[in-house]
């Protein structure tokens, strides 16, 4: 029991910066919405993977039966995830360059208190 939760810790870690490292690719226009879609798709179906195959031994016992389901899963939540992710509009910049993430500097007028009276 032990192993299959540290197996999962461990592509649950690995999914988690990999789905990361393509967010922050993608979002800064260094990869395509396809490769994007296909990169998370695959890391979210890896993450899942470990506790397919327990679950599945577990009840259905280590053999061809239990390879079939968990392969069978894993390939229908693929193609759920990736067909899913493409139905999402692209990221649209506003202008090209950083993001800036702090003010301009000019003051801010305060809220109006009109409704809170």
């Amino acid at each position: 029991m032990l192993q299959i939760l540290t197996i999962q810790v461990i592509a649950a870690t690995l999914g988690t910066g990999s789905i990361g490292a393509a967010d922050w690719l993608y979002h800064r226009g260094r990869i395509h919405q396809s490769l994007h879609c296909l990169w998370v798709s695959s890391s979210s179906t890896a993450i899942c993977l470990p506790i397919f195959t327990w679950t599945s031994n577990v009840f259905l016992g280590v053999g061809v039966v239990s390879w079939m389901l968990v392969g069978a899963l894993g390939v229908a939540m693929f193609f759920w995830l990736y067909r899913n992710l493409l139905k999402v509009p692209p990221v649209q910049r506003i202008r090209p360059g950083p993001i800036p993430l702090h003010s301009s500097g000019r003051p801010v007028p305060p809220s109006s208190d009109i409704n809170h009276r």
